[in-house]
């Protein structure tokens, strides 16, 4: 029996053909929402469908249904089931990597922060209290451990450690002028291998003499490897046969303990070592060449033979594994500009060491800040970014200058760290270089040029005006010189934003430190080093 209506079913389709695109539409796109297998049910509902009205409406009443309802709801239900699955594609990361950064009017939202963040500006742009600020809020309500470099002397410690304190993560700090907490980067634990007593050797003195650039080959890379080879072995030796004493204020009163033969003769006790300071055994009988490595490496450790740098190295008290599910932290390295030559080494070991515990799978979600990061020397830094996100670590790399960074790693390996961290923020511009290469990170689009010429003759002036069209930078370098403190123009996923950020009330706290600067037991701590040192070669 056929269905009846009220009216010819063209003209009721033909005057209400809304009424079956809007429930039918959006019952599409919330079920493909929810289930992903929504667009073959609802492509399968609607040949259901069709075939029945067509066995009991007939031919003539199921065309117009076909052409006014059917038909453009399953084009609906195409399109839908397209755009669901683009969205699909982007495989949008966890809540926790998805940080959302307020700005003064709305909000920023960076998908997925383990791809990395750079953040340059010239010093007044507000990078601390704006972009760091709130990538640090993030961190900290995400439950984040990790590790920052801290280059003005407690700025950022003192903004993180009332975020961090007292909210299930303990906050270490690690300072050589105040002496909060001590920390050793070459405990045994952390060197498993000779490789990683190599690496971290390495580190060290590449930021002791102040290399910029991998250095040339040569005599200068001879005595470099000759050298690196000399501390490695040390090393190596407190590491295998005196644990307890394997720490870089002892390896110096070590080193300044023994004669040249006798530094010899104690390396040669183990093979390893050995090995490693062969270069040095070797040219033993050239007094010339000995004397080169020896000074070397007398005036490299010179930086930080002193006290307080001592007293901050001498025990193993906070553990560097700080992505440990078991034993999470966040630990901040403070800097002082003034001591920038003697401090930036040791700081750069302890990233050292820390980054390479952090680079495990399975564990927690962390983050590395840098601030100022060109002031610090890490080997393959342009590998870095890209290495630890596949452990969900976020890497942060704050500096004032592209030139800073090309004067430490080089041009071509200062471009490759940069390209590596995929969300940039660019503050105020005081080069025009700087701002060149800002403009460069955006799209070029084409804008219209106009040009009048004008001919200046009595008898027959002439104007003429020409329009062209010209491929410029969309934002205009000269747009970086006038931007405003916590005013950043910001490259994320493809898309380029002017955004300013508020300018933060932010509390700020520090912890009473465990030593103050002229501490007697800093003095002590100096002394009985170099007295253990002494004990450890009269029982052997």
């Amino acid at each position: 029996m056929a269905l009846e209506f009220p009216e010819p079913i063209d003209a009721f389709f033909t005057g209400h053909w809304w009424l079956l695109y809007l429930p039918l539409g959006l019952g599409c796109l919330v079920f493909q929402y929810v289930q992903r297998w929504g667009f073959l049910v609802l492509s399968g509902l609607f040949l259901l469908v069709s075939t029945l009205l067509a066995c009991s409406l007939g031919r003539a009443a199921t065309v117009p249904l076909f052409l006014y309802a059917l038909l453009p709801s399953l084009f609906l239900n195409m399109l839908l089931g397209l755009l669901l699955h683009i969205r699909e594609d982007e495989d949008p990361a966890p809540p926790k990597y998805q940080a959302r950064l307020q700005l003064r009017s709305g909000s920023i939202t960076l998908k997925n922060i383990r791809r990395g963040v750079s953040i340059i500006g010239s010093a007044g742009s507000g990078k601390t209290e704006s972009v760091v600020y709130a990538l640090l809020r993030h961190f900290q309500k995400h439950g984040f451990s990790g590790v920052i470099h801290d280059y003005k002397h407690f700025e950022i410690t003192e903004l993180a450690h009332p975020l961090f304190h007292g909210q299930g993560i303990p906050f270490h700090i690690v300072s050589f002028d105040t002496i909060h907490q001590r920390v050793n980067p070459i405990a045994p634990r952390y060197l498993p291998d000779e490789e990683s007593v190599n690496e971290v050797s390495r580190v060290l003195l590449e930021n002791l003499l102040e290399q910029r650039e991998p250095v040339a080959q040569g005599p200068s890379k001879f005595f470099t490897d000759a050298v690196e080879g000399l501390l490695g072995a040390m090393i190596w030796m407190l590491r295998t046969h005196h644990p307890q004493y394997c720490t870089l204020p002892h390896l110096i009163a070590v080193y300044q303990l023994l004669e040249p033969g006798h530094l010899a003769q104690w390396l040669g006790k183990d093979p390893v070592a050995k090995a490693m300071a062969d270069a040095f055994i070797a040219g033993r009988a050239s007094e010339r060449q000995t004397a080169g490595v020896l000074s070397t490496l007398a005036n490299a450790l010179k930086k930080i033979s002193t006290q307080r740098i001592f007293m901050a190295l001498s025990a193993d008290e906070v553990d560097l594994d700080i992505n440990n599910p078991e034993h999470p932290a966040v630990l901040s390295i403070v800097n002082h500009p003034k001591y920038e030559t003697a401090y930036s080494p040791v700081i750069a070991t302890v990233l050292h060491t820390v980054t390479k515990q952090m680079s495990l799978r399975g564990q927690r979600h962390s983050f590395v800040l840098m601030e100022e990061a060109p002031t610090i020397r890490l080997p393959n830094m342009h590998r870095i970014p890209a290495t630890l996100r596949s452990y969900d670590i976020t890497t942060v790399y704050v500096m004032q200058d592209k030139a800073q960074n090309d004067m430490m790693y080089g041009d071509r390996a200062s471009r490759a760290i940069l390209s590596n961290l995929s969300y940039q923020f660019f503050g105020k511009a005081n080069d025009p270089d700087t701002a060149h290469y800002y403009e460069r990170f955006f799209e070029r689009v084409k804008r219209p040029i106009r040009s009048v010429s004008k001919k200046t003759d009595f008898l027959a002036p002439d104007t003429r005006v020409t329009n062209t069209e010209r491929e410029v930078g969309k934002v205009r370098s000269e747009e970086f010189f006038r931007l405003r403190q916590g005013e950043f123009i910001a490259f994320s996923d493809g898309k380029d934003r002017k955004v300013r950020f508020p300018s933060p009330m932010a509390p700020r706290a520090l912890p009473r430190p465990r030593f103050a600067p002229d501490s007697p037991e800093i003095t002590a701590n100096f002394h009985r080093i170099h007295l253990e040192a002494k004990r450890m070669f009269q029982k052997s």
